[in-house]
C-alpha cells in the first residue's frame, strides 16, 4: 500500500482540473484533457466522474469514468456491444472472452473508464508514481463502479505500448482480447506533394491521381474553424455515414450536441475540413488541435451527391497534409476503425486491447 496517497472523487472536470489533473496530460492525451471532458460532459447525456490520486508533491494519477447502461447509444464504447463487435470481427481473444463470459448482460450497467474516446483509453499516471499508485486508483473506480450498481468495470482501448496500465490491470484479475489498431500518420515534409511521394510508388500514383480528380472537380475544399451555422448540415451528414455502417437509428441532433460542444469550448482548436459543391456541405471531416497534434475525429457525406470522389481521402488526408506545416502539425491520430484504407494513406498502428472484470 502507497502511504500519504489520497484518492478523490470530483463530479466536473473543472473541480478534476482545479485538482491538478491537467499536470498529467501529455501531448498525446487531447481527449483526457479537461476542455475535452467537459465536452463529452455537456453532450453525452451519462453519469460521469473523476478520479485523482494526490500525495504532497501533487497528483500522481488520474481516472475519468463514465457509466454506459443498455440504453447508451455508444456502439463501440460500452463494454457488451464492444466485446461482441471484437468476436463478429475476429479480433485475437475476444472470441474466447465472449464464450467464457456467456451472456452479455451479466455484465451490464458497466463503469468505462480511461475517457470515451475510440482508442488509448486509458489511467494517467506519473512516471514517478509506480504500480501502487495505480492499484490504489483502480481500486476506487471499482468500489464506485459498484456502488452506483455496475455489473462490471471496462477500458476498452488500452494501448499495447502501456505495459503498466496492462500488467495491473492483469494483476487485478481483468480479462482481456484484442479491441481495435489505432491509425496514427507521420507527415513528412512541407505539404501534400511531400506525402504523397514519401507513400510506395504504386499508391503515390493512386494519391496523386485522387488529388488531380478533386482539383478538376466542381468541389470547393476548406479547412477552418468550426462555424456555429454549419452544424445542422454537418450533424446531418454525420448521420448519414452511419446509416451506411449500419447505424440507422442514430439522432442527428446527438451530433449537433457535440459539435455545439465543441465549437463552444475550443474554438480554433476545432478545425474543419469541408467540402462544397454548388453552396452546400457535401463532406467534412472535424480535427481537433492539441500541440502539434491534430486528432481527426468526426466526418460526414452527402453520399448522393459526392458520388465516386475521394472526399474521404481528400478531406481526412490530402487537405491536412496541404495545411499541417502552417499550424506546425506533424502527426495526425486517426483512431480505430477502417484500418485497410488508413494503413494505404501510409498510417502505423498499434494494437488496442479491452480489459473488462465482472463486480460482485
Amino acid at each position: 500500500m502507497t502511504s500519504g496517497v489520497v484518492i478523490n472523487r470530483w463530479r466536473t472536470p473543472e473541480d478534476a482540473s482545479d485538482a491538478g489533473w491537467g499536470a498529467l496530460v501529455g501531448g498525446e492525451d487531447f481527449f483526457l484533457s479537461p476542455d475535452w471532458m467537459r465536452v463529452l460532459q455537456d453532450s453525452a447525456g451519462a453519469w460521469m466522474a473523476y478520479l485523482t490520486a494526490q500525495a504532497d508533491h501533487g497528483v500522481r494519477a488520474a481516472l475519468p469514468m463514465v457509466l454506459a447502461t443498455r440504453e447508451s447509444p455508444w456502439s463501440l464504447g460500452r463494454t457488451d456491444l464492444l466485446v461482441r463487435h471484437c468476436a463478429e470481427e475476429q479480433m485475437d481473444g475476444a472470441a474466447e472472452v465472449l464464450a467464457g463470459l456467456g451472456d452479455m448482460d451479466r455484465l451490464m450497467p458497466s463503469m468505462m473508464c480511461g475517457g470515451r474516446h475510440l482508442g488509448r483509453t486509458r489511467l494517467m499516471l506519473h512516471p514517478d508514481a509506480g504500480t501502487d499508485t495505480a492499484h490504489r486508483i483502480l481500486e476506487e473506480a471499482e468500489r464506485v463502479a459498484a456502488d452506483e450498481g455496475c455489473r462490471s468495470i471496462c477500458l476498452p482501448y488500452v494501448d499495447a505500448s502501456d505495459r503498466v496500465q496492462r500488467d495491473v490491470l492483469h494483476d487485478r484479475g481483468y480479462i482481456s482480447h484484442v479491441s481495435g489498431q489505432f491509425a496514427s500518420l507521420t507527415l513528412p515534409g512541407e505539404g501534400f506533394m511531400d506525402y504523397a511521394m514519401a507513400l510506395p510508388s504504386r499508391r503515390s500514383r493512386r494519391v496523386r491521381s485522387e488529388r488531380r480528380h478533386i482539383e478538376a472537380s466542381d468541389v470547393k475544399i476548406t479547412l477552418a474553424p468550426l462555424d456555429p451555422a454549419d452544424i445542422p448540415r454537418l450533424a446531418l451528414l454525420e448521420t448519414r455515414l452511419f446509416a451506411k455502417y449500419g447505424m440507422s437509428s442514430w439522432d442527428p441532433k446527438r451530433s449537433e450536441a457535440v459539435l455545439e460542444a465543441a465549437a463552444e469550448r475550443l474554438g480554433d482548436r476545432a478545425l474543419v475540413s469541408r467540402a462544397v459543391l454548388n453552396g452546400d456541405v457535401v463532406g467534412f471531416g472535424l480535427v481537433l488541435s492539441h500541440g502539434d497534434t491534430w486528432f481527426a475525429h468526426r466526418a460526414g457525406f452527402d453520399y448522393e451527391a459526392v458520388g465516386k470522389l475521394p472526399l474521404y481521402y481528400e478531406l481526412l488526408y490530402y487537405t491536412l497534409a496541404d495545411h499541417a506545416p502552417r499550424h506546425g502539425v506533424r502527426t495526425v491520430h486517426y483512431g480505430i476503425g477502417s484500418t485497410d484504407a488508413k494503413v494505404s494513406r501510409g498510417c502505423s498502428l498499434s494494437a488496442q486491447y479491452l480489459y473488462v472484470k465482472e463486480i460482485g
